[in-house]
């Protein structure tokens, strides 16, 4: 059975700023998205612990963003 990532997990990544493998965690910041002003509070991300930059979107999390980018 798969379990879902939560705030606090532990992943394996490669940083892209430090180029090299880490041992990330998830934790909940605010995504700015691509070419809009728009700021998602909140969303579960795969952090550096060396330099603190965001690796990764968690997959559970992309449903929220499309939601804050869809015009209503």
């Amino acid at each position: 059975m798969l379990t879902h990532p939560k705030v606090g997990d532990y992943v394996t990544n490669t940083c892209r700023r430090c180029n090299k493998l880490v041992r990330s965690r998830l934790t909940l910041r605010s995504v700015e998205l691509a070419r809009t002003r728009l700021v998602v509070p909140d969303v579960l991300v795969d952090v550096c612990p060396d330099c603190g930059h965001m690796i990764s979107i968690a997959p559970e999390a992309l449903p929220q963003l499309r939601e804050a980018g869809c015009w209503k």
